[in-house]
């Protein structure tokens, strides 16, 4: 590679939407990591993922993985998020799926804005779709482990290569990843209250039987093991110092899952072919305290299982089509979902335990298609006709009652954008696309029919954006301005009769905002990254009946004007990264979250905070060594905060983090 080779920044292939495009030429708010950036980086799940992301944050508890792009966030106890998470374009429905390990990853997109026209329901503020590495014809692979504070160990590899030249390929990869945490319950000296057992493993297989065929079926596993004692009490007479408890609980979340995928595509001359068929099976079961406290008072244990079987066909124009570029489908699917829902007395509410089925069948239609005018002006149309069938069965086994609903939905759900190339390396575009969050069942606080479910919400996002290339490729810059109207919000609210807490379709809201994202390479060696998101989400209209702040009374709320919860006002990242050309590599992130409110009255806040990573090594032909370093100035901040009665509960974020990775390849 010549001198001025070594200075361009690459610009990535991806598939977000569902054709083969380079990411500066799409028409969307998006980011997008490659295997080595998410590798330099030191990002290992997705929530590490949503630090590097303007607008991206995820909400993460001891079960719960909520993505929230844009501001968007769902209520309390849903078991969908607003944002959408896919691998290899299988969908994993349920949030508590969404913090997946990220390993033997070939990239990973991130769009903002709905994404209901080519992906259907549940994408109404973004998505996150992960594809993993498929084997080829060169024999590579690598073991690495890892070794950190908190006696934290991470170790694994992956091989693949051909099986058969030019015809069949093979790839596996696993991990283990084990941490005594760094929590301490007082009650009885555990200091691995939130320790950490995570086992993942992949295995694909490919055919390429002609240079038209392309099939591979891709099979994955995973099974953790985890102590989830992390919520403590910031104020009141149980608090607590920083990274301790008081319970008397054994609090414990076990996942597994497994999933196949098989994907079969087909290029010819005129139009491309893509199948995709998924099967997911994935089930938690979760065990915590309910009061906070060492006293032997209550405790709560759910257990969710959750399959989907879906297909889709995709047909398409070649990527090297002329004026006119199309992409039509179809989609269908079947979700079981079987929630057991035991609380056991906790304080202000008595025990509760309900067994929730949830049947879900859907079909879809979609297209979307991209006429050139001048070789400058791109105008771009979608629209899908989404449909589904609903389900719920609910068993009181407390009251010895029993509920149940049909809904079905069928949405229409369109895109539109124009976009016009001032240059080869300078677009501008607008658009505007719908997007909705499916209706449900309130498994864990109904008393009768009518709280038992509740309606879907929607958005339209109208959204206008910059994507450029500057100085002979040595500088990218984007920027994006959006505005989104939330319809039909869902919410919750305390029947004044009943005293139940229902999920009602009552609120309107929107949110408005920015992003920005630079990558440099000033000079040879040299990378700068920097990436800011501002959002502004708040409700526009919604009075409700709602418990008072000592849980003694029922009083009417006016929320107009609040911020929506668990919405971090502004993101930001700042990195610089040198790698000398004979091996030696330094990295420093200053990562960003701005002020949370933890609850809709916005009486609960969680500060602004910023923390430092640092990476320091050594890459060989073969060999790697990498020391690091996450928060190094030990911040003190908290991921989630709650008012929980008179007091407020939280989880701390990771202290000080350190360790050393070593990798060897081949």
């Amino acid at each position: 590679k010549d001198a001025k080779g070594e200075y361009e920044l690459e610009t990535l292939t991806v598939t977000a939407q569902k054709r083969e495009e380079n990411v500066q030429d799409v028409p969307v708010s998006m980011s997008v990591f490659s295997d080595i950036q998410l590798e330099d980086a030191g990002i290992k799940d997705t929530l590490d993922l949503t630090r590097f992301i303007p607008n991206v944050y995820m909400q993460t508890t001891t079960v719960e993985n909520i993505l929230i792009i844009r501001g968007i966030s769902s209520f309390d106890t849903s078991i969908y998020s607003p944002a959408g998470f896919y691998v290899d374009d299988v969908s994993f429905p349920l949030h508590y799926m969404h913090n997946a390990e990220l390993f033997e990853v070939e990239r990973a997109e991130i769009l903002r804005g709905p994404q209901g026209t080519l992906y259907g329901r549940n994408n109404e503020s973004g998505l996150i779709n992960i594809i993993t590495k498929q084997p080829d014809n060169e024999l590579r692979g690598k073991v690495f482990g890892e070794y950190g504070n908190y006696n934290s160990y991470r170790f694994g590899g992956n091989i693949s290569g051909p099986l058969v030249r030019d015809k069949l390929y093979l790839g596996l990869a696993l991990q283990y990843k084990d941490s005594d945490g760094f929590m301490e319950n007082e009650f009885d000296d555990d200091d691995e209250a939130a320790d950490v057992d995570h086992k993942n493993a992949r295995a694909t297989f490919r055919w390429t039987p002609t240079d038209r065929w392309d099939i591979s079926l891709i099979g994955d596993v995973m099974d953790t093991d985890d102590h989830v004692g992390i919520y403590r009490y910031l104020t009141g007479n149980y608090k607590t110092d920083r990274h301790k408890i008081n319970q008397d609980a054994d609090q414990y979340s076990e996942q597994e899952g497994n999933g196949q995928t098989l994907r079969i595509k087909y290029e010819g001359d005129s139009f491309h072919v893509l199948s995709v068929s998924g099967l997911r099976y994935y089930k938690h079961d979760f065990e915590s305290e309910s009061d906070f406290t060492q006293f032997p008072m209550a405790k709560t244990v759910f257990t969710y299982k959750d399959k989907l079987l879906s297909q889709e066909l995709r047909v398409s124009s070649p990527n090297n089509t002329g004026l006119f570029k199309w992409l039509g489908g179809a989609y269908v699917f079947k979700e079981e979902a079987d929630i057991d829902y035991d609380r056991i007395a906790i304080p202000m509410m008595g025990p509760k335990h309900t067994v929730t089925d949830i049947d879900i069948n859907g079909y879809a239609a979609f297209g979307q298609g991209t006429y050139t005018l001048f070789d400058r002006l791109h105008l771009t149309a979608g629209l899908r006709f989404d449909h589904q069938d609903l389900e719920g069965d609910l068993e009181d086994k407390t009251s010895n009652s029993r509920y149940d609903k049909k809904l079905d939905y069928d949405e229409v759900l369109p895109k539109f954008s124009i976009a016009y190339d001032f240059t080869d390396d300078i677009m501008a575009y607008t658009s505007a696309c719908k997007g909705y969050l499916v209706g449900g069942y309130n498994y864990a606080l109904s008393v009768d029919e009518e709280s038992f479910y509740y309606d879907a919400e929607y958005t339209w996002n109208y959204e206008a954006g910059v994507k450029s290339v500057w100085l002979e490729k040595k500088l990218i810059a984007n920027l994006a301005v959006f505005y989104i109207d939330i319809d039909d919000k869902q919410v919750f609210e305390v029947d004044s009769n009943t005293f139940a807490t229902k999920v009602k379709n009552a609120a309107r809201a929107h949110s408005q905002g920015v992003e920005i994202e630079f990558q440099a390479r000033p000079m040879q060696c040299l990378d700068l990254f920097a990436g800011f998101g501002y959002t502004e989400a708040k409700f526009d209209d919604w009075t409700a009946t709602q418990w008072n702040s000592t849980y003694t009374a029922l009083e009417q709320y006016d929320y107009k004007d609040k911020y929506l919860p668990n919405a971090p006002k502004y993101t930001y990242n700042l990195g610089v990264q040198y790698r000398h050309v004979s091996g030696f590599f330094g990295r420093a992130d200053l990562l960003g979250i701005g002020k949370i409110y933890g609850n809709a009255v916005n009486t609960v806040e969680e500060d602004p905070y910023e923390l430092v990573n640092l990476r320091l090594g050594y890459e060989g032909e073969h060999f790697d060594l990498s020391l690091w370093c996450n928060n190094v100035f030990d911040k003190e901040y908290e991921t989630i905060k709650y008012a929980w009665g008179p007091d407020e509960l939280g989880v701390d974020g990771e202290p000080q983090m350190f360790g050393v990775t070593v990798t060897y390849r081949f």
